[in-house]
């Protein structure tokens, strides 16, 4: 089972480096280096893409205090939200001319709706619940990271390095494309998707995932 300290050293092997002993406790330079980048890092690839390892879905508790204005209420996040995916609507009333909007500040989705549920992406900690893919695309990254204090910023290993991102990155598509075309039809017309962002405004359309 892969942990924090295998993942790193992997990134660390990439570029020739030394491998550290381990993530928390080792005080060499690699590890420091690793205790920089390593949390960013993953967090910033989980919210980069809707990865399904790291899908989850809530039924938010609505807040006590009232927006100021603008919104009718507001709707705690979940903890480990990292990224809005899409809003559940009443299948009774959804429809393909259907448009919800809403807006995420802070730790609140702010809405006009009475009740609020979400499929959202989460923060997920444990590497032994990577998606392999996942674990490849981070690896790497922080390998692209660790060239400049470790490596001493040398062009062609991170040319060598980010080639082999670049490589993996449709095979992360393509894997996506694939699972999202097993979702079921009356899952499709009942899910808002987060589209774009307007003005601090996120508009949203069905009929697609």
């Amino acid at each position: 089972m892969i942990s924090v300290t295998q993942i790193c050293n992997a990134a660390l092997g990439k570029i020739g480096a030394k491998r550290i002993n381990d993530y928390t406790e080792d005080s060499s330079v690699q590890a420091i280096q690793c205790r920089t980048h390593y949390e960013h890092t993953r967090d910033a690839l989980l919210r980069s893409h809707f990865w399904r390892f790291a899908s989850d879905r809530a039924e938010l508790t609505e807040d006590a205090e009232e927006p100021a204005f603008e919104w009718d209420s507001q709707f705690i996040l979940p903890n480990d939200f990292l990224r809005l995916k899409s809003v559940y609507e009443d299948n009774n009333t959804a429809g393909d001319s259907t448009r919800q909007s809403f807006a995420i500040e802070g730790q609140r989705i702010l809405t006009n709706e009475s009740t609020c549920q979400i499929r959202y992406i989460k923060k997920v900690t444990d590497p032994t619940k990577f998606d392999p893919l996942f674990t490849e695309v981070l690896i790497l990254q922080l390998a692209l990271k660790f060239i400049g204090p470790l490596a001493g910023g040398d062009p062609k290993l991170q040319d060598i390095v980010q080639r082999e991102l670049d490589a993996l990155m449709p095979a992360v598509r393509a894997l996506d494309r694939q699972e999202t075309n097993t979702t079921g039809r009356h899952d499709r017309y009942t899910w808002t998707d987060v589209r774009a962002t307007r003005g601090g405004r996120i508009d949203s359309k069905l009929g697609s995932n």
